[in-house]
């Protein structure tokens, strides 16, 4: 009882500064005014839908209302009547808008709300509600305007394609709230080829539960007026995760449940804006915390932050930021310079894996091409209490292109890694990863078919590739397979060949089919019990992956995933079942 109170106490102490705030700066006379109409519903979290009139210059505009609400309960009608300041033109009205509300209704009672966007347009609302309506708390707002004298806006209730919480004014400071909530449930039969495998109980983890939530705020602070001197711009985040009903796929949450919670996003940037006209918008950017470092394909650098054993959410893998990050970046027309310092965001004992790197990118839509991505870094990581990494040397190239103007629907993705441990580390190697993988979309036709092949090759033996930090920037790059990749497969000593459709019916269903074809690059593996050397060929699996994207705060992602095991898992782990494995997935992002 006493932590919500002193919850309670604490919103309604920024929305009395933010009220506070608002009013010394308000004018008299309003650009605007707007009447609306509506409907809301919630029960801590919850919305509004309706329709709204402006009057603006002697102009009727319909307005289409979509709110979500944090912190409210109960549901009823809604009748009010706003003031609009700081409107210039009514498109200026389109977007997100968030304030601090506070209301009780039982049967009848007015409301008050004064919210801003990221416009610098401020609304001044104040309405009759039916029905029960308590709370406390940041409404979000999502404004749609229509047509000068168009026909009433629609008042019936649909999932808006955005919203979100919008963006508070605080004098001269910016603030936007933020949230993630990820859900994720899979089950299976015959784990692991019912095999035994060296890192755990792989054969066991046929059903398990991942949660994850991220609260964060961001906030942006322009210099000058109207930001003549550039902004200041930062984010400060948490995580929640848990892994229940374990083991979990890769086998790292052994038989209990593992749950944690840890700062995310702590930083501090700053952008140049205009302050340098010859130079372009944001020519030069500075910044340092804790943040996400992505580069490329996603490679070797997309995650920055480890999941497993004890924080839970593996295959969610909701933290991505690198730890104690120094980025500076110069923007000049096609070409990007960028140095970078990173430490690696594991956990006890951590690994202390520090490293810089530098990078040069050029992206172009010139004449001669489609489009143009190309990309060189150099990285050193100059400590780490891993003896493989520390001291080791990489080079790292890669390219996104659709080449031929005279084929705009043909486009080929590739990269290469050459990694190189100095004779100091003990392990003087050099290991090497590339791949190559044309497409081309059938645009013309019904569900815009998109066929794909990639090749993937990661050196192992005494010369074994270290995937580094790579991540999923998209469905089978960089874990390749829902199953083998996810579960028991590392992107090193190991060769694959993947076939992929890809069906676009409507706007909402996007439909993957994946196939893999995996080897080994060297023939002694540590997969099974007993390391030993086998034959080369792994396994073969099929993918179908269903996304649904409700809205662009709302997706739900539906798998069916098939493994069926060659002669070298079958010889490393004793294994020969088909596993099946299947999973659902919801995200919700505000």
């Amino acid at each position: 009882m006493t932590r919500s109170l002193s919850c309670a106490g604490l919103r309604a102490a920024a929305a009395a500064i933010w009220l506070l705030a608002a009013a010394a700066q308000a004018q008299t006379v309003p650009d605007a005014t707007i009447t609306f109409r509506g409907r809301t519903a919630s029960v801590g979290v919850g919305f509004s839908w309706g329709g709204a009139t402006l009057e603006f210059q002697g102009k009727t505009y319909p307005v289409r209302v979509d709110a979500f609400v944090l912190g409210g309960l109960g549901a009823g009608s809604l009748e009010g009547k706003g003031e609009i300041f700081g409107l210039t033109k009514a498109e200026d009205l389109n977007g997100n808008f968030t304030g601090f509300y506070s209301g009780l209704a039982v049967g009848r009672g007015p409301g008050r709300i004064e919210m801003r966007n990221d416009k610098g347009v401020r609304l001044v609302l104040s309405g009759e509600q039916s029905g029960l309506q308590v709370g406390l708390g940041p409404r979000g707002i999502t404004l749609t305007v229509g047509e000068a004298g168009g026909p009433p806006a629609d008042e019936s209730p649909h999932l808006p394609q955005t919203l979100g919480f919008g963006e508070m004014k605080l004098g001269p400071l910016f603030l936007r709230p933020t949230l993630n909530l990820q859900l994720y449930w899979a089950q299976g039969t015959n784990a692991g080829f019912d095999g035994e495998w060296s890192f755990g109980p792989v054969d066991n983890a046929e059903n398990y539960l991942e949660h994850s939530n991220e609260v964060g705020l961001n906030g942006r602070y322009p210099l000058g007026a109207e930001g003549e001197y550039g902004t200041l711009q930062g984010r400060v985040s948490g995580v929640y995760s848990v892994t229940a009903d374990g083991p979990d796929g890769p086998a790292c949450s052994g038989f209990k449940t593992n749950d944690a919670y840890t700062l995310e996003n702590a930083n501090l940037g700053w952008k140049s804006g205009d302050l340098f006209p010859a130079l372009g918008h944001n020519a030069i950017e500075f910044s340092g915390g804790n943040q996400n470092y992505q580069v490329g394909d996603g490679l070797i650098f997309w995650d920055g932050g480890q999941d497993c054993a004890g924080r839970g959410a593996n295959w969610l893998s909701p933290r991505k930021a690198f730890e104690e990050t120094a980025i500076a970046r110069l923007n000049l027309k096609n070409f990007t310079f960028e140095g970078v310092h990173l430490k690696y965001n594991d956990h006890d004992p951590g690994t202390d894996t520090r490293l810089g790197a530098g990078r040069i990118e050029y992206v172009t839509d010139h004449d001669y091409v489609e489009h143009l991505k190309l990309g060189f870094m150099y990285y050193r990581i100059y400590n780490s209490d891993n003896p493989s990494r520390n001291k080791m040397d990489g080079l790292y190239v890669y390219e996104d292109a659709a080449p031929l103007k005279v084929l705009p629907d043909f486009s080929v993705k590739g990269s290469f890694v050459q990694e190189s441990n100095s004779k100091k580390s003990g392990l003087e190697k050099t290991a090497y990863a590339w791949n190559m993988g044309p497409a081309y979309q059938l645009s013309n036709l019904p569900w815009k078919p998109k066929l794909g092949y990639r090749y993937a090759y990661f050196s192992g033996g005494d010369n074994a590739f270290d995937p580094l930090f790579g991540g999923l920037p998209e469905w089978g790059s960089w874990f390749q397979g829902e199953l083998l990749g996810e579960y028991v497969l590392s992107n090193s000593n190991l060769i694959s060949h993947q076939a992929r459709l890809t069906l676009t019916p409507n706007d909402v269903v996007t439909v993957n089919l994946i196939y893999y074809k995996f080897l080994l690059d060297n023939k002694d593996q540590s997969f099974g019990v007993t390391p030993s050397r086998v034959r080369r060929a792994l396994a073969d699996e099929g993918d179908l992956i269903v996304d649904l994207t409700l809205t662009q705060w709302w997706s739900i992602t539906a798998t069916l995933g098939v493994a069926k095991p060659d002669d070298g898992f079958r010889e490393a782990v004793n294994g020969s079942s088909t596993w099946v494995n299947g999973y659902l997935y919801t995200n919700f992002n505000f």
